[in-house]
């Protein structure tokens, strides 16, 4: 029994990539070009104004722990995420080993600011998510360089320096949450995500008093500017 379920394992690996997306998810549109199989192989993709290239290689023994794992890299322009990302019984969702940078151009596909060349760093990013129970567990790093942001207020285009930044990434009460702070480990911003993809974004006195235009007189770490929003319409 555990040689023809090993043999029926290994058959399955090499079943064609491009066949099972056409079978299962005909009208998928964001991959193309697909090639390979479920053990290893590469695609291009696309969503709304950015595209690139997926590659993955799959992790078998991940099996023996009742979900279903890829060593997976993602590549857009100057943007290079690598990870370890899975899928478990219950609907969980699994990510790990994330590093790799996300940069400026990228972040203008996503939000149509004038962003600084400088990219964000991720380091040993990691997170549990339940369908139900939303974010179980998450750990990591994001490290931004900062520089000089412009971005629409209104009628007009309002500018900050943006100093060194250092994220921190945590679960709170079934929500992601990522802690900002500057060189100095002084809070400048926090944000955190539910399961419903909504937003909270928090920012200091400290982190607008970057902006020359702005001049209020609050508390160094009093959240000023608080916002809740749907994640896709940033």
């Amino acid at each position: 029994m555990v040689f023809f379920s090993l043999f029926a394992l290994f058959v399955l690996l090499q079943v064609p990539a491009a066949w099972l997306l056409s079978k299962f998810y005909p009208n998928l549109r964001s991959l193309h070009n697909v090639s390979g199989n479920i053990w290893q192989g590469e695609a291009d993709w696309s969503y709304q104004n950015l595209q690139g290239t997926l590659s993955w290689s799959t992790r078998p023994w991940e099996l023996l722990r009742l979900r279903a794992a890829s060593n997976i890299s993602i590549h857009s322009g100057q943007t290079e995420i690598n990870a370890i990302a899975a899928y478990g019984l219950g609907k969980n969702v699994y990510l790990s080993d994330v590093n790799g940078e996300i940069s400026s151009e990228t972040l203008a596909s996503v939000v149509d600011w004038q962003w600084p060349s400088s990219n964000i760093k991720l380091k040993d990013v990691s997170l549990k998510y339940k369908k139900q129970q939303g974010y179980q567990d998450a750990d990591g790093q994001l490290t931004w360089a900062g520089g000089l942001l412009n971005y629409p207020m209104g009628q007009r285009l309002e500018r900050i320096d943006i100093p060194p930044l250092v994220g921190q990434l945590s679960a709170e009460k079934e929500q992601l949450k990522l802690a900002v702070q500057d060189g100095q480990k002084q809070r400048m911003a926090d944000l955190s995500l539910d399961k419903s993809n909504m937003l909270d974004v928090q920012i200091t006195q400290r982190f607008l008093l970057n902006a020359p235009s702005y001049q209020g007189k609050a508390g160094m770490d009093t959240a000023v500017v608080s916002t809740r929003q749907p994640l896709g319409s940033l």
